[in-house]
């Protein structure tokens, strides 16, 4: 995955320019042994035994977008640029940019990007007033997202947003992500919960309650398996894996540079790379770890675990899920929340989820009757002025992307809208919907 430093140089076609200067607004990263900025049209380089000796090259941007906006990241081999925003790839070929998989027609914005398992993820996100609590992968035959299947997890983490992680060879853990506040839709809130995701048996565990208040922390290093968490006076090293959590505050190095803006430090291999600024502009200082923490003040937990498990807790469990077995069929028949279809959206629980005016028209149809048929559909959707065949192709991504918005409000594994063969003629392909979860029209 990790490419040779020679074979970067001509990825790129960077010739060197020394004291290249840095912009405050640019993004860092290290991958491999390298620095790489991310700039408003031009992309740095430099090696990180000589970090300031930068090279510079402009890649053909096709997009109108700054390539500061994207996010870079290394999968297989391949520099990839995700926008955040609409979740799009763009791949880096020598000197231009080739958009890879294409934006989603409602992108989660604030998702988590990792490589595990030579698949390419992302966590979480917000898609309107919704906090997304799954993981997708990357298909990469399709080139579109797909919900990573996890649903036999008896844990569901709160869908969020922004989060910071840590990793070691079994688990993620996600934390810090922001909840969109839905009695108050301009706010959001940090969510105390620390969940982990165990790549071994695919499912979610939630691993306790932060003893720390995140909202004192501006900012984080990524360190592998630690985060640390910094503001003006002083820095918190976390590690989930050993539920510690390390203060410093004295006699930081880091604290008394002349900062940049949004660049600040990147750690790799026990060194720190800060970015300050010096009358030349901004320069790259490599810091030792020992030199940059080198204090520690306290070390104390950084979550509390869940409550432990005794047997009043099991008999307690035991009583209400008899309960739930005797009274929520019941329940549900009588009163279970249900869907409702408007020209604006779905409504669910007092929200409203917009939706395309195709999409509201498929349901439309697929309410109306307990099967349908594709050219029923296709009365109300297609487009006259392309073909059949990608009449038919924006017709099955519409569905599918029903079935994801669904599935996300309703929070179940299960698709609501299926395709079966029609018995009296298997060349015609039929539509059904599950029309017990809506509101009668």
């Amino acid at each position: 995955m990790l490419l040779p430093l020679s074979f970067f140089f001509t990825f790129f076609g960077v010739s060197l320019l020394f004291s290249q200067q840095i912009d405050p607004l640019d993004k860092a990263y290290i991958l491999n042994d390298s620095l790489v900025i991310l700039g408003s049209d031009y992309i740095l380089k430099s090696d990180l035994a000589s970090p300031n000796d930068f090279g510079r090259s402009t890649p053909y941007n096709p997009t109108s977008k700054s390539l500061r906006t994207f996010s870079l990241l290394d999968f297989k081999g391949m520099r990839l640029l995700i926008d955040p925003s609409s979740s799009a790839i763009h791949k880096l070929e020598r000197d231009s940019i080739i958009q890879w998989v294409p934006a989603e027609a409602f992108p989660a914005t604030g998702a988590a990007y990792l490589v595990r398992q030579d698949t390419l993820f992302k966590y979480g996100g917000k898609r309107g007033l919704m906090n997304i609590d799954y993981m997708s992968f990357l298909n990469e035959e399709s080139l579109r997202w797909q919900a990573f299947p996890s649903f036999t997890s008896a844990y569901t983490p709160n869908g969020t947003f922004k989060n910071c992680y840590a990793e070691n060879d079994q688990f993620t853990v996600f934390m810090r992500g922001a909840r969109v506040n839905r009695r108050n839709l301009a706010d959001e809130y940090l969510d105390d919960h620390i969940v982990a995701y165990d790549w071994a048996k695919n499912e979610w565990f939630e691993w306790g309650h932060t003893r720390v208040n995140y909202k004192d922390f501006h900012s984080s290093i990524s360190m592998g398996e630690s985060l640390l968490f910094y503001n003006d006076k002083s820095m918190f090293l976390i590690n989930p894996f050993k539920n510690s959590n390390s203060l410093y505050y004295k006699g930081l190095v880091h604290l008394n540079l002349h900062k940049s803006d949004l660049l600040d430090a990147l750690y790799h291999e026990n060194t720190f790379y800060a970015f300050y600024k010096e009358e030349n502009g901004i320069q790259v200082k490599p810091i030792p770890r020992e030199q940059f923490l080198s204090k520690t003040v306290a070390i104390d937990p950084f979550y509390d675990p869940p409550a432990k498990d005794t047997d009043l807790y099991y008999y307690l469990v035991g009583c209400i899920l008899l309960s739930m077995v005797l009274y929520l069929p019941v329940k549900r028949k009588l009163f279970k929340e249900k869907i409702k279809l408007t020209p604006q959206g779905l409504k669910y629980a007092g929200v409203l989820h917009p939706i395309q005016k195709k999409q509201y028209e498929i349901l439309k149809v697929l309410l109306d009757a307990p099967t349908v048929s594709t050219a029923a559909i296709m009365e109300h959707i297609e487009n006259p002025n392309i073909s059949y065949s990608q009449n038919m192709k924006i017709k099955n991504q519409l569905i599918e992307q029903l079935n994801i918005i669904l599935q996300t409000i309703l929070n179940i594994p299960d698709a609501l809208i299926t395709d079966i063969k029609d018995p009296n003629d298997h060349r015609v392909t039929l539509y059904e919907l599950k029309r017990e979860y809506f509101k009668k029209r």
